[in-house]
This record gives C-alpha cells, structure tokens and sequence, in this order.
C-alpha cells in the first residue's frame, strides 16, 4: 500500500472548492457494489453445482468461466 507524501494526492477525490466529485464517487460505489453483486452470484452457482454432485475441481472452473472469463 502507497503512502501519499503530499497532501493534495490525499485528497484528490475533493473539487476546489472542497466539496466530493459526487460522479465520482457514486460510479467507484456502482462499481464496487457491482462487482459485490458477481462474487454473490457466482457463490450461488458454485453451491448449485456442487450440490447436484460436481467435484470443486469442476464446478469452480465453470463458474470461473461462466462470470469471469469473458474479461
């Protein structure tokens, strides 16, 4: 983890006048809840097929491939 040396990189999410880039912050918070969001559902699909009787070999493969291969 990188630490700022000056003081205006810490705040760097604030306008000049000091108040919140509000577009900023909310599309870092849509990504964030966004990618939350696929890592639920790609737990659901992993205890799906692994309770129909896929190995865990198998079935985080495809879920792998199935929510994040296409990146």
């Amino acid at each position: 983890m990188s630490t700022s040396t000056r003081y205006g990189n810490a705040t760097d999410f604030l306008s000049e006048t000091g108040t919140p880039k509000l577009g900023r912050i909310f599309s870092n918070l849509r990504r964030t809840l966004q990618g939350i969001g696929e890592g639920f559902a790609a737990s659901r699909r992993y205890h799906e097929l692994t309770a129909r009787g896929m190995t865990h070999e198998q079935a985080a493969s495809k879920v792998f491939l199935e929510h994040f291969g296409t990146r």
